[in-house]
């Protein structure tokens, strides 16, 4: 969220976008939102590019597209293998059904949620009911359980 708002702040301030702090701010607490918020982020900058001239919006366009696949294709992959271990196709898919089920609220809590219920299953049924030592993200190598 900081790498992306600095990034899109900075961005903004370069192309002459008026409020570049302000949309770096919205940029990075959008961020938050799981796919849903980079495009919410762009909507702000793209309307104030409108008031100015073409060549604005094109650049504005330019700057959020570049900046969501650094964030989507780089910056995110690492943070999450490195962070949870959590993989990219089951994020997608509890964003998707928290959507359906809970509609806004459920994309906005999709992806913390999925961590949680990641952590749970691994603790209380792979390693507990299986028997089975694997590891559990966020937990230090050679740490174990407190039963």
């Amino acid at each position: 969220m900081l790498i992306v708002g600095v990034l899109t702040g900075l961005g903004a301030w370069l192309i002459g976008l008026p409020s570049a702090i302000a949309l770096g701010l919205i940029a990075g607490l959008l961020e938050f939102i799981p796919f849903a918020g980079p495009m919410l982020a762009a909507i702000p900058a793209l309307l104030i590019a409108l008031t100015l001239d073409t060549q604005t919006v094109i650049m504005s366009l330019a700057l959020y597209t570049f900046i969501q696949q650094v964030e989507g294709n780089l910056i995110t992959p690492i943070v999450q293998r490195q962070a949870v271990s959590l993989p990219p196709a089951l994020t997608l898919f509890a964003l998707i059904a928290m959507g359906l089920v809970f509609g806004p609220l459920g994309i906005l809590f999709a992806a913390p949620l999925t961590v949680v219920t990641y952590v749970a299953v691994k603790q209380l049924y792979i390693r507990r009911v299986l028997g089975d030592d694997t590891s559990i993200p966020g937990e230090r190598q050679g740490q174990k359980e407190i039963s």
